[in-house]
């Protein structure tokens, strides 16, 4: 029973994700050296940079569905409950949400005459989700609303990843300083996934005379690894899940590519490419399988998830076959894609239009985003709107990046909204860190740095 339960869950989950851009933490560019994860072209305006221990983080939540949509307060009631009618009332066809967490662990920058070296460790989890109309639907209503219809979960997309990598970048200048490449290379280490397997269908159809249900499954099969430490922690010793964090045999090397062309002198354009590679999980995987299935119930009209958890609990096992395999897969990296035009009306001046796009899961929407920004002697400002295509929202977001002396601070949110009424949004995030930054009047009146590319 533990199998099918793990299998429902993945199936049928209720959340899902969709791309998550840091596109106001893109525009502090040059200033904040982190920003080389989403463009390894941006070379930092200092000599060196370190970056303090878990000082330097980002979390975004995003999806469809702002909070107010979510949960409503019954007549007579105090508390705030999940109101599953509400969701399906606003629901659209096909919906997203999205999580990520970020943590730089460490960053040491050094900064050449005609480019610059980094060397970088992260570490990452993500969650992606897509649902359609029919998922939501049948969260609220059972089948009640669809006799003589057939429900489609195929639309359902799950992927749950944790991972750290450690790297090194490099970036230089070519035409005269109207051209910057930058590249970087890590090693992945897998932590947690789980996920659907691609293709993986389910329909439940109901009949209209007797109200027999028929569900139909294929493809159904759950890919997990690491997820045995959380789900049987018991079985482990506790040192065992601290020595598989650190270093196990789900690794892969994958790569960056960035680059900017100062096209006219008030004309900028950029693109990079981040995350290329894939992971072959290989160390504590663990497949739960479903074999291809059509299976006919006695007719019951679901009235809601509640009821058809009893329906699924008393005839599962006796009408599907399942397995559990230890069977290693292959998943790619979530890469993320960023393209950008800019126009400097002055040197300290810029205005930027901005695509985002990954493929974390297929169909993912793009986000767009048009930023200004003024650079400050010490420090730098912006503030850009963002559009989501899942849901045509509309977000207005911040951005500051300072070089006050040695110690650098970096504050970034594509919402700053949602501090003032966070139930009107779909979208909370923000970028913080702090970094030691050394040698920036260098780059301003002198070039006057050893010349690494040289040796």
């Amino acid at each position: 029973m533990k199998k099918l339960t793990i299998i429902t869950l993945l199936l049928l989950s209720a959340l899902s994700v969709s791309a998550q851009g840091y596109l106001s933490f893109y525009q502090l560019r040059d200033i904040v050296p982190q920003t080389q994860g989403l463009q390894p072209a941006f070379i930092p305006n200092n000599s060196i940079t370190v970056s303090l221990p878990a000082a330097n983080v980002g979390v975004m939540l995003q999806g469809d569905l702002k909070l107010q949509e979510l949960l409503s307060r019954p007549d007579g009631q105090a508390e705030l409950t999940l109101d599953f009618d509400l969701m399906n009332s606003v629901a659209q066809e096909r919906n997203y949400l999205n999580l990520d967490v970020t943590s730089n662990l460490f960053h040491v920058g050094i900064k050449t005459k005609k480019g610059g070296y980094s060397f970088f460790a992260n570490a990452r989890a993500t969650m992606d989700f897509v649902y359609g109309k029919d998922f939501i639907d049948f969260v609220a209503n059972g089948n009640g609303n669809k006799i003589g219809q057939t429900i489609d979960f195929s639309d359902t997309r799950l992927r749950v990843e944790a991972y750290h990598e450690i790297g090194v970048g490099y970036a230089r200048k070519f035409l005269g300083d109207r051209l910057t490449v930058g590249a970087r290379a890590k090693l992945v280490t897998g932590i947690f996934h789980g996920s659907i397997e691609d293709g993986a269908s389910a329909t439940l159809t109901t009949n209209a005379n007797d109200f027999s249900w028929q569900i139909a499954t294929q493809n159904a099969t759950a890919n997990s690894a690491g997820l045995d430490f959380l789900f049987n922690s018991d079985d482990y010793e506790s040192n065992e899940l601290t020595d598989y964090i650190m270093s196990n045999d789900n690794q892969t090397i994958a790569f960056d590519f960035g680059a900017k062309f100062k096209a006219l002198d008030w004309l900028e354009v950029e693109a990079s490419i981040s995350d290329l590679g894939s992971i072959n999980w290989k160390e504590q995987v663990r497949n739960y399988n479903t074999a291809d299935t059509v299976a006919t119930f006695s007719g019951v009209q679901l009235e809601g998830l509640e009821d058809s958890g009893e329906v699924f609990k008393d005839s599962l096992e006796n009408n599907f076959r399942s397995n559990e395999t230890q069977l290693g897969f292959k998943t790619n990296l979530p890469s993320r894609m960023y393209l950008t035009a800019s126009a400097y009306l002055t040197p300290d001046d810029r205005f930027s239009l901005t695509y985002f796009q990954t493929n974390a899961l297929s169909d993912f929407p793009a986000n767009y985003a048009l930023s200004y920004n003024h650079k400050f002697d010490k420090f730098v400002v912006g503030v850009l709107g963002t559009y989501r295509g899942s849901n045509n929202e509309v977000n207005f977001g911040a951005n500051l990046g300072t070089n006050f002396g040695p110690v650098q601070m970096y504050l970034a949110m594509d919402n700053v909204l949602v501090t003032s009424g966070p139930e009107q949004y779909s979208k909370a995030d923000f970028r913080f860190g702090l970094n030691l930054m050394f040698g920036y009047k260098k780059w301003i009146k002198k070039d006057k740095v050893a010349d690494l590319d040289a040796l």
